[in-house]
């Protein structure tokens, strides 16, 4: 399936501000499960574009307005196809050699520690949250299946968090949702990662989009970013987790950008100088996927 992406956000400020510098990681990852066709990013006011592959190997577009202006617009205009029917399509390693090809891969490839030894407020440590859940954890061993232990977790995500539309910030504590027992895309995707990492597992946050017709099913008519988790499965590589809908991650699936967690792979960030000190903007933001 291929996919038409627009993604404009506005940012509009009482007075006028100056100076601002915008990282934007909205261009859709292009690797072995996705095949990106084409892609532009539009500024309004116009400033001069470069880009670069972060650590993470996202793009970032990244531009200065130095001029003074009371209004930013940048707009994503992208055609993306995902390639990854059947996330279950591949060999499994057996439990015994689990243990082993883990091994080899963080020896071949050291930059995978930051998966799995990398903790924040929103991918806390899992023994700062087990205070707050009434229910047991579910446990990973050397002789369980990867696969069979993930899909265990995904069930159990729910069972903690409710979804409710707004009910925390982005780059929220989790410990803010686990407490109210309920959140956002991003605090499901974030306590599974939190889960899988206590068990010495890679894991890392994807940020993205969702096919119409699944972002439909979270009960809001408009489309917006998606959050969910990928799990270095042995014999499978990066597998994607969606435990806001209990689905595995395919080609209805479009991954934008990953990262540790929500902080690495926020798709708008940016600095300004201006006389006010209280001169935050109000943002707007239209998605349309199609």
């Amino acid at each position: 399936m291929r996919y038409h992406i627009e993604h404009e956000t506005i940012l509009e400020f009482v007075h006028p501000v100056r100076e601002h510098h915008t990282e934007l990681r909205l261009t859709p990852r292009e690797d072995l499960n996705q095949k990106l066709h084409s892609s532009i990013i539009e500024t309004d006011p116009p400033g001069k574009l470069g880009h670069y592959l972060d650590y993470y190997g996202n793009r970032v577009d990244y531009f200065c307005v130095i001029q003074p202006h009371s209004r930013l617009v940048t707009r994503l205009i992208a055609d993306v196809e995902p390639l990854r029917a059947n996330p279950f399509d591949f060999t499994p390693v057996p439990p015994s050699e689990q243990k082993e090809w883990y091994r080899k891969q963080l020896k071949e490839e050291p930059s995978l520690n930051d998966y799995h030894l990398h903790r924040s407020s929103v991918v806390p440590p899992i023994l700062k949250l087990t205070a707050e859940i009434h229910r047991a954890l579910p446990r990973h061993t050397p002789e369980s299946p990867v696969m069979s232990t993930l899909l265990a977790l995904m069930e159990w995500i729910p069972t903690v968090l409710e979804y409710r539309p707004g009910a925390t910030e982005v780059h929220a504590d989790l410990l803010e949702a686990v407490r109210k027992g309920g959140g956002v895309c991003q605090d499901f995707a974030n306590l599974f990662i939190s889960v899988v990492r206590s068990w010495g597992i890679p894991a890392r946050y994807v940020m993205g989009y969702q096919a119409p017709e699944l972002a439909a099913t979270t009960g809001t008519s408009q489309v917006a970013t998606h959050a969910w988790a990928e799990v270095l499965v042995p014999g499978g590589g990066w597998i994607g987790f969606d435990a806001t809908h209990n689905l595995l991650a395919n080609d209805r699936y479009i991954p934008v950008a990953v990262g540790r967690d929500s902080y690495d792979a926020a798709p708008q960030r940016g600095s300004f100088k201006g006389d006010d000190p209280g001169n935050q903007p109000v943002v707007n933001i239209s998605i349309g996927c199609q």
